[in-house]
């Protein structure tokens, strides 16, 4: 039986809803601290929201090996994503995008099975692509105490982290963040219809996909067919590729704090000092799980309707509608396209 850590970026399946090859694809990716039986219990709740509606429904595992790791991963993801902003591309960050295009080109021509290491499939189709130390590092979960005692990491600014991490593959989550850009390439390419819903982290991970796919289709038209519902999110309308924000709603609980405080960590100068920042992070992550333990309205299972509170049902409402719609012709899905949806007790803020 596989480990947690060994399913990171395969796809799950809520078993008895095994996909069809329907014209409606949804792409789940889970969040922080969120292990395959969490992952599988979301998807089951997806399946039965669409059940009227036929919709492929596949989960793209974003694996988690304890809260420190998917803090740092959330935190390098969401620096790398921030790089890819147009008003703060610069040549190193455009070529690691033109470089994750390629890889994800290499792929996309080939029929992976659900439990691909995308990352190792990258390598055997690209032989000429020279595996560079951090690629192998990014095997391995990301050891947060063991950065922050790198004797050379105040020399080095977040390019040069994310290179010395992950080699040429994305900061963050690597596999199921090709795995994301995989799976939507290859809906497009089939011609269906694609719901992308991330929660959390995932919503990091399916915006750097995002910004991926578009490096490599280009042209304006490529987002036309997908939608993007992000529920405690942890980005911003200005992290998406411009095609998309008009494609994407973003749900966030009033209450939900953490949603609230990562959207707003958004000065990469901070990783100007490495060595500072990390000994920040190492300080701060046991009083962000202990905020997380307490903040149910952070999870999934609250959003998703799980819980049976007043909170959780509401929203739940809100995504089962959006997944079940027509987006071009529902008035009231139309004025909440890229808007950011601040559910409060008992009342909606949209917040444009």
């Amino acid at each position: 039986m596989l480990t947690e850590q060994q399913q990171d970026g395969h796809l799950l399946y809520y078993g008895p809803a095994k996909p069809k090859g329907l014209p409606r694809r949804l792409i789940h990716v889970n969040g922080m601290a969120s292990d395959v039986k969490k992952q599988l219990r979301d998807l089951e709740a997806l399946v039965w929201m669409t059940v009227e509606h036929p919709t492929d429904i596949v989960g793209v595992h974003n694996s988690t090996a304890n809260f420190q790791s998917d803090l740092l991963e959330s935190t390098l993801g969401g620096a790398d994503l921030v790089q890819h902003r147009a008003d703060r591309q610069t040549p190193e960050s455009q070529k690691r995008l033109r470089g994750y295009a390629d890889s994800l080109q290499a792929l996309c021509d080939h029929e992976l099975p659900s439990d691909a290491d995308i990352l190792a499939a990258v390598q055997r189709l690209q032989r000429s692509l020279t595996v560079a130390e951090g690629q192998e590092k990014a095997q391995s979960p990301i050891d947060l105490e063991l950065i922050r005692r790198l004797p050379f990491l105040q020399d080095m600014d977040l390019s040069a982290l994310e290179s010395y991490l992950y080699g040429s593959y994305p900061a963050g989550a690597p596999r199921p963040t090709m795995r994301t850009a995989y799976e939507i390439i290859r809906a497009i390419r089939a011609g269906a219809e694609v719901l992308l819903v991330a929660h959390s982290q995932g919503t990091i991970i399916t915006a750097v996909a995002l910004h991926i796919v578009k490096q490599l289709l280009g042209g304006e038209v490529w987002a036309k067919s997908l939608r993007f519902v992000g529920y405690g999110p942890v980005i911003l309308f200005d992290d998406l590729p411009m095609e998309m924000r008009s494609q994407t709603i973003l749900i966030q609980h009033r209450q939900d704090l953490i949603a609230e405080s990562f959207s707003n960590q958004r000065n990469v100068d901070l990783w100007n000092n490495m060595q500072t920042q990390a000994k920040n992070l190492l300080e701060q992550a046991d009083r962000i799980f202990q905020m997380v333990s307490r903040d149910s309205h952070h999870s999934a299972s609250v959003y998703l309707g799980l819980t049976g509170d007043i909170a959780g049902d509401r929203s739940a409402q809100l995504i089962k509608q959006l997944l079940t719609e027509n987006w071009e012709n529902h008035p009231f899905i139309q004025g909440l396209r890229a808007s950011r949806i601040i559910l409060e007790e008992p009342e909606t803020y949209i917040q444009p």
